[in-house]
């Protein structure tokens, strides 16, 4: 049972699940007709079978009728083959209607999970002592992420303007600003070592990111906006806020009342309903203090770093949103894998690596990332801004690069970018392969990872895995900025809260 346990916990630490699903995913798409888009795209069950139950009689008569009405409200999929026709007749124009797929499931009812969790992140993040929770504490890494997502926007355009792919793919602007949390903390350790504060400083930056890609797919990729619906939403937030107030504890009645409330109002608003929790998210009782960003909790929760949270003898979290979390972690993690299966099926041909859209996105952010967030976070620095000691403008372009991994993040605002489209615009993409290729430039934005690590090497970047390593870096950042004259306000600040730990 051990070796299960660590061998389970080495795979959420590595995101090995999400792995996995990738390569399962691409190995498939890629055998010959293996069906791998039809397992992902096709209904859970055909037209043909559900007429079959029904005329059967009996408990699979009622079966069907059940995953007929399903089918109906939560994919707006006419399912049957008497609504299929009626379907036709009433929308000529449209090619194909909503289906009731493993890929809906998948990223319009398990990445309500990934996304909450995302919320969570962002909320507690405002509390006292939280990365954002003082205009000083957030005022830098706000700068960088604004850089952060411009830099990849200005990149995509300039790209774009010198590629000039066919059919354009200025819809997808946005695929880019993506930063996947979970890779980016793996290397931002390995590259810069636990203790360093790039590590914070880059989870801090990926938050706000994950946080404004968030706004975009609500505001840029919302076809048409039915605005009535949007007061269930605002229902929900007033159930959540009075669950609070009357001293709700338990996380399950904010995530099965607000949480299908906010979904099937923003499902009908025309909003992707993946970000059905984050209205609820912040409405949950929560610690009266952040115990730290990903730290104490943990992104992967390590066992040693358990002692910071406000947990019981029995597992049992005081704190709801900590409850939450360490509930749904662990479901997240693993489902990861039905994510990267659905999403990351891409068809690996010359024509996708030698594609311009391929290039565009890769570059995008890989170099967008780097330099947006460098030139703004110098920028920053001469505007009295003030990055935590011993980090330097050197250690911000290792920085930058590994916040050009965009994986994850990147491939649902890819699918998001080609689900919302015009009709024409879809069909322009299928007959061009334009989808794999905007696909695979996300899947190699991972690439940026190994291309930061060696940067680091070449800048000769130490790294620092210890309170101790830690200090000796600010003294030696300290005698370097005495030494040229430059104030050591960060330094004694960044030292003030090593000793406080």
């Amino acid at each position: 049972m051990n070796a299960f346990m660590n061998g389970f916990k080495t795979l959420q630490r590595f995101s090995g699940f999400l792995l996995m699903g990738t390569v399962v995913a691409l190995i498939w798409a890629n055998l010959p007709g293996a069906g791998y888009t039809e397992f992902i795209e096709s209904r859970l069950v055909l037209p043909e079978t559900l007429a079959a139950w029904e005329a059967s009689g009996g408990l699979w008569a009622g079966l069907a009728h059940v995953y007929e009405w399903f089918a109906h409200v939560l994919a707006h999929d006419p399912a049957t083959i008497e609504g299929l026709k009626a379907w036709t007749i009433e929308h000529k124009e449209v090619d194909v209607p909503h289906t009731f797929s493993f890929h809906f499931i998948v990223n319009d009812l398990f990445m309500v999970l990934f996304f909450g969790l995302a919320a969570k992140e962002v909320s507690e993040s405002f509390l006292p002592g939280g990365a954002l929770s003082s205009l000083s504490k957030a005022a830098m890494p706000a700068v960088a992420t604004l850089g952060g997502v411009l830099g990849p926007v200005g990149m995509f355009f300039l790209l774009h303007m010198v590629f000039s792919p066919t059919p354009s793919v200025t819809h997808a602007w946005a695929v880019p600003t993506a930063t996947d949390i979970a890779y980016c903390w793996l290397f931002a350790g390995i590259i810069f070592g636990q203790k360093h504060p790039a590590v914070t400083f880059l989870l801090v930056l990926a938050v706000l990111d994950d946080l404004i890609g968030m706004m975009i797919i609500a505001v840029f990729y919302t076809p048409e906006v039915h605005v009535a619906w949007l007061g269930l939403v605002a229902g929900a937030i007033v159930v959540c806020e009075v669950m609070r107030r009357i001293g709700v504890k338990s996380f399950w009645p904010y995530v099965l009342i607000g949480g299908p409330m906010c979904w099937f109002g923003l499902h009908n608003t025309g909003v992707h309903a993946a970000l059905a929790l984050v209205p609820v998210i912040p409405f949950m009782p929560h610690g009266g203090r952040d115990s730290g960003l990903f730290g104490n909790k943990g992104l992967h929760h390590h066992e040693e770093d358990h002692n910071d949270v406000a947990e019981d003898d029995h597992g049992h979290f005081d704190d709801t949103m900590n409850a939450f979390e360490h509930f749904f972690k662990p479901i997240v993690d693993v489902g990861l894998f039905t994510f990267g299966l659905a999403n990351a099926g891409v068809l690996l041909s010359m024509a996708s690596f030698t594609g311009e859209p391929t290039w565009i996105i890769f570059l995008s952010l890989l170099l967008g990332k780097t330099i947006g967030i460098f030139c703004f976070a110098f920028a920053g620095t001469k505007l009295g801004l003030k990055l935590p000691a011993p980090m330097n403008l050197k250690q911000i372009v290792v920085l930058g690069c590994v916040a050009g991994i965009g994986f994850t993040v990147a491939l649902f605002v890819t699918t998001v970018a080609l689900q919302s489209g015009s009709t024409e615009m879809i069909a322009s993409f299928k007959a061009a392969g334009t989808g794999d290729m905007l696909k695979l430039g996300a899947l190699l934005s991972f690439a940026a990872g190994p291309i930061a690590f060696a940067i680091s090497k070449a800048i000769g970047l130490e790294k620092i895995n210890t309170t101790a390593e830690l200090k000796a870096q600010i003294q030696a950042s300290e005698g370097e900025g005495a030494a040229a004259g430059a104030p050591s306000a960060a330094a004694a600040a960044t030292a003030t809260s090593v000793e406080e730990e």
